[in-house]
């Protein structure tokens, strides 16, 4: 399912289905980046409530994000930011409604499981791209910004950019191979393994990046993150290798070698993660990644341009 491209004028909803945003200043710096675009901003009613780490009790968000969806102003949907509890909201949402009025879904980290429940249970394409807080810095990166704009406008085939100044994209496997890309931040990622709302990784192009683990390990930190007895963690990190490429995008603290045991191509650097500059890509559409050639591309739309 596929929602529609949008143009400056649009609205943007923002929602905050996780954390609450730390300051109100660097709202206000988002929905400027927005305006100084030609777009109008609307928050959700609970956009900036706080209960603990939480935007306020799961209902709250659940309510605010099903209203987003329903509302006939609001073109696409961006998250304020990650975080913590955005699985919380998902068996209180109404996926058939959510269906009836697809519109581009954005959002990275914890929102991992959104995007999950989303491709699940209305099979659309969504984006792992910026909160709007991460645009509370004036000097947006370049690369960031124009390509999320750009992505948002239609423009969802052919290659994904690379960071011009990032020197380190390397295949850690050689290879090509094509299939649905899935995945997100890889700490929160595997915890949607064995939920109703598990991505199917079988024969995918897994999408992963996370902050603190190594490309040391054909799975960084997989295992850690899985949780729970030994015989459960091995069978998450099972469910992990049937994907028939891995694209690891930022692995932030990672240090040392990199190995590969999988027998998959690899592609490590691509940026769109928790680093600075983001590539936006869209999850739940068929990409080709071509590890030798250190390129992805996309191989169909994600969005609808007429």
């Amino acid at each position: 399912m596929l929602a529609r491209a949008i143009e400056p004028g649009a609205t943007i909803g923002v929602v905050s289905p996780a954390s609450p945003p730390e300051t109100r200043a660097e709202v206000r710096r988002g929905i400027s980046w927005w305006e100084s675009k030609g777009y109008r901003v609307k928050l959700a009613r609970g956009a900036l409530e706080q209960d603990g780490w939480h935007a306020g009790s799961p209902e709250a968000r659940a309510r605010d994000l099903q209203e987003a969806f329903a509302d006939p102003e609001i073109d696409a949907i961006q998250c304020m930011r990650g975080g913590y509890g955005s699985a919380q909201v998902i068996p209180l949402l109404d996926f058939d409604s959510i269906a009836e009025r697809p519109k581009a879904f954005i959002g990275a980290s914890d929102i991992t499981a959104l995007h999950a429940a989303l491709l699940r249970y209305t099979g659309l394409a969504t984006f792992y791209g910026p909160g709007l807080i991460s645009f509370r810095n004036p000097a947006v990166p370049a690369l960031t910004g124009e390509r999320l704009l750009q992505v948002l406008t239609g423009a969802t085939m052919g290659p994904v950019p690379h960071d011009a100044e990032r020197l380190t994209v390397i295949a850690i496997a050689g290879g090509r191979a094509s299939g649905r890309l899935v995945g997100g931040c890889l700490g929160d990622f595997v915890y949607t393994i064995g939920t109703p709302w598990e991505p199917d990784l079988e024969g995918a192009i897994f999408f992963f990046e996370d902050v603190t683990a190594r490309p040391g390990a054909p799975l960084p930190g997989a295992d850690r993150q899985a949780g729970g007895r030994p015989r459960r963690r091995r069978r998450r990190v099972r469910r992990l290798r049937v994907a028939r490429a891995h694209v690891l995008p930022a692995l932030e603290d990672a240090r040392g070698g990199a190995r590969d045991a999988l027998g998959v191509p690899v592609l490590y650097g691509l940026p769109s993660g928790h680093g600075q500059t983001l590539v936006t890509p869209p999850l739940g559409v068929e990409a080709t990644v071509d590890a030798s050639a250190l390129s992805v591309t996309l191989d169909e739309p994600a969005l609808l341009t007429a």
